[in-house]
Formats: structure tokens, C-alpha cells, sequence
């Protein structure tokens, strides 16, 4: 069963990151500031330099849902980058906005179908996924493991790969960045999953980790 308590508690949360981050983002794509519309600041080669390292947990042909996809920069960009390795994936979005879904579905009118609008602990997904993308704050510190084992359960196929992703916290919401990206695979870890790759990106300035990634299999 689960617990009226926390399901609020998630409710909140996820209208608290709603707000927070909504006018920002719809502003700044509307600007044609595509990574601000991402959350992101700087340029092609700076988003390309802290995005990029996702790419590594993708190892095979499939569909991907990217949680949390924003104006669809990462599903844009993440796809081409992997079809240099020679792994042609279909992506997919869901966002918990349906203003910055919408701006998602402008820039990327091919997929518009694809890009959807919903929260990740209610949402029931249409098809199930090859791989799956999140970030480790789409939910409270304490619904992590609620969410890890939902997307393992009802949005992966069986044997499909579990992506978690950890940014450090940066200017575009703080004004300034946090000391480190939290890690991934300790996450993973503690909330009982094995992971089989691990990958970062560190501030070649301070040495700080400022994207931390980690993948796991889930149960064939």
C-alpha cells in the first residue's frame, strides 16, 4: 500500500520544482536560449561538455525516455552523440510541465507525439523503455528509492538499463554552484541496486565532480 504521508509529501515537491523552475525555462527558450530552456547555462561546447558523459551507459540500439526532458536539448543532442558510436536510439520525453513540455514539442516537432506531460510516480507510460534517464532530485531524498524501483518496474522492459544522473547544483537556480555533484552509484547502491558502469565529469579548475552518472540492468 502506499503511504498517503509521502505520496503529499511528493506531491508537494514535485509542484515546489514545478514552480521553481517553469517561468525560467519557458522564458529562456522563448529567448532562444535552448539551454537555459534546459536548465543549462553557456554554450554548445559547455552543455556538450557536461551532458556528453551520459552517452557512455548506452551500449546498444533501443528506445529511451529521458524523465524530466525539458525543451527536449538532451533527447536532441544525447541521440546524435550515441549514433557515433553506432547505437541508433528512439527517444522519448516526460516533463512535469506542460508549458516546458510544449516548448519541447515546438523545437522538436518530429517527436511531438513522444513528449509527454505528467509526474514520474503517477504517470503510467504507454510502451515500456531500453533505457530510461532520471535525475537524482526528480523526487524528495526520501521517495528515491520509491522512484528507482518504479522505473525499474513499470516504465524499463525486462533487461533494460536504469540511467541516474547527478548535476551539481548550479548558478541557473542558486547563483552559485554547489561544492560537488552527489554520486550516482552510491545512490544506486544504497537503495539496493549493483550498478554495472559509472562515468563523471569533473571542473578541470577545482577538481570537483560536476556531473556524476551511473547505470544499472534490471531483471530479465
Amino acid at each position: 500500500m502506499s503511504d498517503p504521508d509521502r505520496s503529499n509529501l511528493d506531491d508537494e515537491y514535485c509542484e515546489r520544482i514545478r514552480t521553481l523552475l517553469e517561468d525560467a525555462y519557458v522564458s529562456a527558450d522563448e529567448r532562444g536560449d535552448v539551454f537555459g530552456g534546459s536548465g543549462s547555462t553557456g554554450d554548445l561546447t559547455s552543455w556538450e561538455g557536461k551532458r556528453r558523459v551520459i552517452a557512455l551507459a548506452f551500449d546498444r540500439a533501443g528506445n529511451w525516455l529521458d524523465v524530466g526532458c525539458a525543451n527536449g536539448l538532451l533527447m536532441e543532442t544525447l541521440t546524435a552523440w550515441v549514433a557515433e558510436s553506432g547505437h541508433r536510439i528512439e527517444p522519448y520525453g516526460l516533463d512535469l510541465s506542460e508549458r516546458i513540455a510544449e516548448r519541447a514539442r515546438l523545437r522538436l516537432p518530429h517527436w511531438a507525439t513522444r513528449i509527454w506531460t505528467g509526474n514520474v510516480m503517477k504517470f503510467e507510460p504507454p510502451i515500456r523503455f531500453d533505457y530510461v534517464t532520471a535525475l537524482s532530485d526528480a523526487v524528495p531524498m526520501q521517495s528515491r528509492g520509491t522512484l528507482l524501483k518504479r522505473l525499474a518496474r513499470r516504465y524499463l522492459k525486462p533487461g533494460g538499463r536504469l540511467i541516474l544522473s547527478c548535476y551539481r547544483p548550479g548558478a541557473f537556480l542558486l547563483g552559485k554552484p554547489a561544492l560537488e555533484a552527489e554520486s550516482a552509484s552510491e545512490i544506486l547502491r544504497a537503495e539496493g541496486f549493483e550498478p554495472v558502469g559509472e562515468a563523471e565529469v569533473r571542473d578541470p579548475l577545482t577538481g570537483a565532480a560536476k556531473v556524476r552518472v551511473a547505470w544499472v540492468n534490471v531483471g530479465r
